[in-house]
């Protein structure tokens, strides 16, 4: 099944694995009740890069505007089920978490990779993090698509990535709870 994308001139995403993964998506979105792919796999998902593959760009918005009828979906499914005190429960247990990172000094806001190995740039992550604590402090806007896109440069002695992907997803998770609740 193949689906419009615009081809990229140089590289892009494989077509057949993104068109794959779009119609497990669409599966999930015909049967609402199905267990197939949900909006945390969305926000994760990756894709092999090939000469005069898919434009970045167009999946990756493609892949977001799902990742938000999802998550809108699912949360609509928890509103259903435990009502909005289930909701709240939720974004005050994020926030709670996401505090625990946040208040610990600059720097050392997770395990850092060591002089060997690459991690994400302490800085540029500190600086992230600063804007996230003003949004839960100060209720300062943080916009959705920026935490998505949010891109760190590699350094020795680094942020341990996956520590820094599983936060990212925590706040994507609190922005669409605030949204769609």
């Amino acid at each position: 099944m193949s689906f419009t994308f615009p081809k990229s001139k140089r590289r892009g995403y494989e077509p057949a694995a993104v068109d794959s993964f779009i119609a497990k998506a669409r599966e999930q979105y015909a049967h609402r009740d199905a267990n197939i792919i949900n909006s945390l796999d969305l926000r994760r998902s990756e894709f092999p890069m090939v000469r005069k593959g898919y434009s970045v760009s167009a999946v990756d918005g493609a892949i977001d505007r799902l990742e938000d009828a999802f998550a809108k979906a699912e949360i609509e499914r928890k509103r259903s089920a435990g009502g909005f005190d289930a909701l709240r429960d939720r974004i005050v247990a994020i926030k709670a978490s996401l505090k625990g990172r946040l208040d610990r000094p600059k720097r050392q806001h997770f395990s850092n990779t060591g002089l060997i190995l690459r991690g994400y740039d302490r800085k540029q992550v500190d600086r992230f993090m600063a804007s996230v604590a003003a949004h839960i402090e100060t209720g300062r806007e943080l916009d959705l698509n920026s935490v998505r896109r949010a891109v760190f440069k590699l350094k020795r002695g680094g942020y341990a990535e996956i520590q820094v992907d599983a936060f990212i997803d925590r706040v994507v998770e609190l922005l669409h709870l605030e949204r769609y609740s």
